[in-house]
């Protein structure tokens, strides 16, 4: 039987969300929620869904019996209402990135996904990159030793989104909670989600304001600058951009005892291609080039499959779903970014470096 879907909030990341579903195996959308009638009957006609089954309240939505799963498609503030009441209702929720837009919301997910018992997996569709896969193996596997410093960025020259994305009302913040959600979540993941501690950092908005489009309307950052202290004594240097005087802010990698690697490849640099190493490789069905072959080398990987990650996520989603078990990014995991970006945005304000804690579930 189908896993049934109602998805809530019809903007352009729910088409994604439709395409994913109906790609992958085992699910069917029974149900559409929008605060906007038209834009949830023209979202029903367009995915086959009955106009019975079209609503403009997602709590009369969630009255439906025929409903597993909900998928939540609005603006970063609202991700928190309706993903609680769905989990409330005993539905299972694929929440779009970020989790949400602050850390109280969060929380208020997470503690309802646990006191549920059901799944709340967030979209973070990039850790589901056979690079980023591949690294999380690699680091699991105790081959870079302890991580002592690790990099997590990504840049845009000119990329402001607008809409939706640049007013705190409805994004709840800038760069941050858009893309750098990624980089961010993807170094955490592949550490094995590693405890902040602290945060010092900074956020700026100077080049978008100059853009006739965005100046007097846009009041969220467009860069965002963070040194992250680890409970285990690592540290993270964390970059994002929409607009910047630059072409890069660098890249996301981890420095251990024993071996580095960057997150994009991955390329490894180790002082030898070690037997651990190489058992994971051949297990994985990858071949490894290390250049030189012997002494200081620099290791790239051959094989990686190729990797929708867009259905890679929604099968995993499912999978979980319909084995009653654990979402492949767990939302205390992923909650873990919101603690950084509140720590981000306190020590910007405060303009001083500030404690941060996870909160309990």
């Amino acid at each position: 039987m189908a896993i049934r879907v109602g998805i809530v909030g019809t903007g352009g990341i729910s088409r994604a969300h439709h395409r994913a579903y109906t790609s992958v195996d085992g699910f069917e959308i029974v149900a559409v929620c929008d605060i906007f009638r038209e834009k949830a009957l023209q979202a029903a006609e367009n995915w086959d869904v009955p106009k019975k089954h079209v609503f403009t309240s997602y709590n009369k939505m969630l009255e439906m019996d025929e409903i597993d799963t909900v998928s939540v498609c609005t603006y970063n503030q609202a991700h928190r209402r309706p993903t609680v009441a769905a989990l409330n209702a005993g539905k299972h929720v694929f929440c779009e990135k970020p989790m949400a837009a602050t850390l109280a919301d969060a929380t208020a997910m997470v503690r309802a996904a646990k006191a549920s018992g059901k799944i709340l997996q967030i979209g973070v569709k990039s850790a589901f990159s056979p690079s980023i896969q591949f690294s999380k193996k690699v680091i699991a596997e105790g081959i870079l030793g302890g991580i002592y410093y690790s990099e997590s960025a990504n840049c845009r020259r000119r990329g402001t989104p607008g809409r939706t994305f640049i007013y705190k009302k409805t994004a709840g913040a800038g760069a941050i909670v858009d893309i750098g959600i990624y980089n961010l979540h993807n170094s955490l993941y592949v550490m094995g989600y590693p405890k902040p501690v602290r945060v010092s950092a900074i956020t700026e908005d100077y080049i978008s304001l100059q853009d006739p489009r965005f100046k007097d309307k846009m009041d969220v950052e467009e860069f965002g600058a963070a040194w992250v202290r680890f409970e285990n004594g690592g540290v993270m240097v964390f970059k994002i951009s929409w607009a910047v005087h630059q072409n890069s802010l660098g890249g996301s990698f981890c420095l251990g005892k024993n071996a580095g690697i960057s997150l994009s490849g991955p390329i490894m640099y180790a002082d030898s291609y070690n037997k651990e190493l190489q058992k994971l490789v051949e297990s994985e069905g990858l071949t490894a080039i290390p250049d030189p072959p012997e002494g200081m080398t620099t290791i790239r990987f051959e094989g990686l499959p190729k990797v929708d990650v867009w259905n890679a996520q929604m099968t995993a989603f499912r999978d979980a779903v319909l084995e009653d078990g654990f979402s492949t990014l767990p939302p205390e995991g992923v909650l873990l970014t919101n603690v950084i970006m509140d720590g981000i945005f306190r020590s910007h304000k405060t303009k001083k470096e500030v404690a941060v804690r996870v909160p309990e579930i």
